[in-house]
């Protein structure tokens, strides 16, 4: 598994982004476009510090278009310094009932975000250098519902600040890691058969050898069965009859009738 991670940073989505160009050009229908992204995404916790910080910006410009169109539209008819006086006038007004509300969602903001980096870091903890793969383990040492927990890693996840994997009755099983076991055990699997082989190998070449001293031994026991003993023996003359001892090679003459004998 790769530990190596980025660190998650809060963003606008692209939908966060069209919310707030839309509320720039008529805020009526796009407030409540926001207002809508917000209530269907806040009970995540990596939404919340995105949402406060997208509210505030939809109030800013909301008091933006407010100031354009007070200016050239609502007061459009007066003088010029009239209409100047009015619309600083009225934007006065808004501005102390928008400039509390940006600046409380703006902390509120941060204050979410602090929230979840601390929880990314707990996950990276437990999850990376404990090696926790179980949810509800994870979530009791976080102090979140199995439920959450699951969907801040599957996020986390797709943003790249964790290891790709995927969840699957509350374990988590990193991509990749299958297949390091299957790989594990195949180099297992050829280390046994190798080790087989060789002691196949070991046990051929022994009886091989066994064999050979067999044969070499019936070879040399036979060869010396092959070879005649020599010993001395007697011989009968064939020229007189009689009988001499003869030494193993020996010629000699017969004492009685000068014939040669020779062994046989």
């Amino acid at each position: 598994m790769n530990n190596q991670t980025s660190v998650y940073r809060p963003t606008f989505t692209k939908v966060d982004f069209f919310i707030i160009f839309g509320t720039a050009v008529f805020p009526p229908v796009f407030l409540a476009v926001g207002l809508l992204q917000v209530v269907a995404s806040h009970r995540f916790s990596y939404r919340k510090g995105s949402n406060y910080s997208l509210l505030s910006t939809l109030i800013v410009m909301t008091f933006l278009w407010i100031f354009i169109y007070a200016y050239f539209v609502s007061f459009a008819g007066l003088e010029s310094s009239i209409r100047t006086k009015e619309t600083q006038s009225l934007m006065l007004i808004v501005a102390m009932f928008c400039l509390p509300l940006i600046v409380t969602f703006q902390v509120m903001s941060m204050r979410a975000n602090t929230y979840f980096k601390g929880l990314e870091t707990s996950y990276k903890e437990l999850l990376l250098n404990q090696d926790h793969d179980e949810i509800a383990e994870i979530a009791r040492q976080v102090n979140r519902k199995p439920e959450q927990a699951t969907e801040d890693i599957m996020f986390l996840m797709q943003e790249n600040t964790l290891p790709s994997g995927t969840i699957e009755d509350g374990i988590i099983y990193w991509d990749g890691e299958n297949d390091e076991e299957e790989e594990e055990q195949e180099q297992e699997q050829e280390q046994e058969d190798d080790e087989s082989n060789n002691d196949d190998d070991t046990l051929e070449v022994e009886t091989d050898s066994s064999q050979k001293a067999e044969q070499e031994a019936a070879a040399e026991s036979s060869l010396i069965r092959s070879i005649p003993s020599k010993l001395p023996k007697s011989t009968q003359c064939v020229g007189c009859g009689s009988k001499v001892i003869l030494q193993p090679e020996e010629s000699k003459e017969c004492e009685y009738c000068g014939s040669w004998l020779n062994y046989m």
